[in-house]
């Protein structure tokens, strides 16, 4: 079995053109390393957002780096920031389409090592339908990867099931990712703070709410992964089994215990500590884990493959969790 890297990043060598004219602060750019042209920095609000390097668009420093790593197909998938959800729904299908078509030109370049996630407008959940058809249609991406939340609404809010049900009829997978998390304007003054503690809080939020909102009971076929492990969901899942069990109103709202529904969500595995991947493939299943690395950012976790096998995964369940889960959460072969 390959293995299969559902958590990758990239970011485009270029990005389109400010199309309010110069209006969006928040527009990204490219500042390129004048000493070193491998490196860059994306420029947000006249800022430096992040310093990146090559491996995030060139095709041939990525498959060096993924060999490297005992990684032979990723699943890639824009930088978070990239997202959108803030800008005018017009502007995010602009990002949206030149970031689709970045991808595509790196799977074309390596056919046998890339799959794509792209995104859409989920701001506005009927135009974010309409586009999956589009990234479906004209871009061959397997699924879109999207936020923890969409400026502040829950995934579980029901304005979101006409994208849910545009999702499951196409088929396309959905990978939750945090984005801009709850709490930042507690963590003082360190500004890394809002990523480190709060990717990880926000995750377990989703979880829950798309739990609550019934969202795979309305849509059984729906495909939804989670990156870092589900964050804290593991510890929040626990807790609303606990009550469902012992408080009737609540059992009367979900027909589904809420582990069960948990138990149909995917996860990545990166969480770096074996004990707690341990913890997380005895709660939601060894079938349910994928392979998923942050690459190629600083935090990543590097051999995954090797990770795995040092977590003590069986050799029944190794398959699955090093490609076979990926496949069947993306829809492809059997």
């Amino acid at each position: 079995m390959k293995t299969i890297d559902v958590h990758a990043h990239i970011v485009p060598r270029d990005f389109p053109a400010d199309p309010s004219g110069g209006w969006n602060d928040r527009w990204p750019c490219m500042q390129c390393d004048e000493k070193d042209p491998a490196k860059a920095s994306v420029m947000i609000g006249g800022k430096v957002f992040r310093q990146i390097d090559d491996r995030c668009w060139n095709v041939d420093r990525r498959l060096a780096s993924m060999a490297e790593d005992g990684v032979d197909i990723q699943v890639l998938s824009p930088m978070p920031e990239l997202l959108s959800y803030w800008f005018d729904v017009k502007e995010t299908v602009i990002m949206g389409r030149h970031l689709a078509q970045t991808l595509r030109n790196m799977m074309d370049a390596a056919p046998a090592h890339f799959y794509g996630l792209g995104m859409v407008p989920l701001q506005d959940p009927d135009l974010a339908a309409e586009e999956l058809l589009v990234l479906k249609r004209d871009y061959g991406l397997q699924g879109v990867q999207i936020g923890t939340h969409i400026m502040g609404r829950d995934l579980g809010d029901p304005r979101f099931k006409v994208f849910f049900a545009a999702a499951q009829e196409l088929g396309m997978a959905l990978f939750v990712h945090g984005l801009q998390p709850v709490g930042e304007e507690r963590w003082g003054a360190n500004p890394l703070m809002g990523g480190i503690l709060g990717y990880p809080l926000d995750s377990a939020i989703a979880a829950a709410s798309l739990i609550n909102g019934q969202v795979m009971h309305a849509h059984p076929s729906l495909r939804l992964g989670f990156s870092h492990g589900g964050g804290s969901a593991m510890t929040v899942i626990n807790r609303l089994q606990k009550v469902w069990k012992s408080a009737p109103q609540l059992a009367a709202t979900m027909p589904e215990a809420p582990l069960a529904t948990a138990r149909r969500f995917y996860f990545d595995t990166l969480v770096y500590e074996p004990a707690l991947l341990r913890a997380i493939k005895e709660l939601f299943g060894a079938d349910q884990l994928m392979v998923g690395t942050d690459d190629p950012f600083p935090i990543r976790q590097q051999k995954p493959g090797d990770f795995l096998r040092e977590c003590g995964v069986s050799e029944a369940e190794l398959p699955g969790m090093l490609g076979g889960n990926a496949l069947r959460f993306l829809g492809i072969g059997g």
